[in-house]
């Protein structure tokens, strides 16, 4: 009796293992990629043998890898300002919080260091290349379709009400300007809603000029309504404004929320840091691919471009999960969903979550699903499975 009892306490481990992997494989279905490693880096399932999938924006993990190396999550992005012949001359870099409320900064800083009176602003955007086309990116009215620019005020979309024939900005602290409101009318837009300003870098430029001139305006500067692009003088700037925000701040934002225009912008900024201005995308694959060449274990992903939009990314579960260890210090930064610090991946043809769980019997797990287009919920049920198996 005694000896059966033994014989069978040693079997329970071993068939509760059996239930859980089980309930995962048919989950994941034929097709699925399951891949779960140990806090000690032993692999508790590996579903899909080193199969690659379209990562979607689980991608994000290893642009914010990227950011981590190359801008320093300390760092911060700069936007730089001169007056040259009476006009306001600004040169971005790919600032992607270049908002409201730092041009309250900005104008702030800028008042008691002016000559006088501007007749206008010039936009320098040169340190992107013109014609940047993100693999993915299409030509949309949503927010996630904007435009990558070196000089890019609120993600380059604009927020409107508009009621009764009446267009007002939706937020206290942007003013309406004319583009604006020209871009507003020809959308048809009704009640409130955030749309991207527009897919022609022109439109982009002078919007920042007339964001920037009206704040200037607010903060009691004289500024007139001149607007050219141009080239910054070679000189000392004026004033540099380096953004309240951190490098880290916008890896956060661009986990979180899985924001592909912030995911790009920080992209494009890395291959202009490493590659030297103007940004273009075939610098940031470049960049990205002598990285990952430095990390054997991270073979097997495939960059396009940064913020997983394109459905040309490539990823295995082994090298996503060689991500997330070396991400690991960071995890802070992810939006816990279900209290499981992660990142999710959502396309037609794809749902996907990779990230941290918290178990009793093996630390810290690491784990890596792809699922078809139908698997939204199924690969939270897959989570759930490993919380209660592991």
């Amino acid at each position: 009796m005694m000896r059966s009892m033994i014989l069978l306490l040693w079997l329970l481990p071993g068939l509760a293992l059996a239930g859980w992997q089980d309930d995962v494989k048919k989950l994941a279905g034929a097709d699925g990629v399951v891949y779960v490693l140990d806090e000690q880096g032993q692999v508790l399932i590996d579903l899909g043998e080193g199969r690659d999938f379209i990562p979607a924006s689980m991608l994000k993990v290893v642009t914010a890898l990227l950011a981590t190396e190359y801008l320093g999550l300390d760092g911060r992005f700069e936007t730089w300002f001169w007056v040259r012949d009476g006009m306001l001359v600004v040169k971005g870099h790919g600032d992607p919080f270049l908002v409201s409320e730092e041009l309250d900064l900005i104008a702030a800083a800028l008042k008691d260091k002016l000559p006088g009176a501007l007749k206008g602003v010039v936009v320098d955007d040169s340190y992107f290349a013109d014609g940047i086309v993100v693999p993915g990116v299409g030509d949309s009215d949503n927010p996630y379709d904007a435009l990558n620019s070196a000089v890019a005020v609120n993600f380059n979309t604009v927020n409107v009400t508009v009621s009764g024939g009446k267009i007002v900005s939706a937020e206290d602290q942007t003013p309406l300007t004319p583009l604006a409101e020209r871009v507003a009318t020809a959308r048809g837009i009704k009640g409130k809603e955030r749309i991207n300003l527009s897919q022609q870098p022109d439109d982009v430029r002078r919007y920042a000029a007339e964001l920037i001139a009206a704040k200037l305006r607010a903060a009691g500067v004289t500024v007139g309504e001149a607007y050219e692009r141009g080239t910054a003088p070679a000189t000392e700037p004026l004033y540099k404004h380096a953004n309240t925000r951190t490098v880290s701040e916008s890896v956060h934002a661009l986990l979180y929320y899985s924001n592909n225009y912030i995911a790009n912008q920080v992209f494009l900024a890395i291959g202009a840091q490493e590659k030297g201005a103007p940004a273009t995308l075939e610098k940031s694959v470049a960049v990205a691919r002598e990285f990952l060449a430095k990390h054997p274990k991270l073979a097997g992903i495939s960059m396009t471009e940064g913020s997983g939009i394109s459905y040309e990314n490539r990823a295995t579960g082994p090298s996503l999960a060689a991500a997330l260890a070396m991400f690991a210090a960071h995890k802070g930064l992810m939006r816990a969903k279900h209290d499981v610090p992660s990142k999710t991946g959502t396309l037609k043809v794809t749902k996907s979550v990779a990230g941290y769980l918290e178990t009793k019997e093996h630390g810290t797990v690491r784990f890596v699903i792809s699922l078809d287009g139908a698997g939204s919920n199924r690969r939270w049920q897959i989570v759930d499975a490993l919380r209660a198996g592991l």
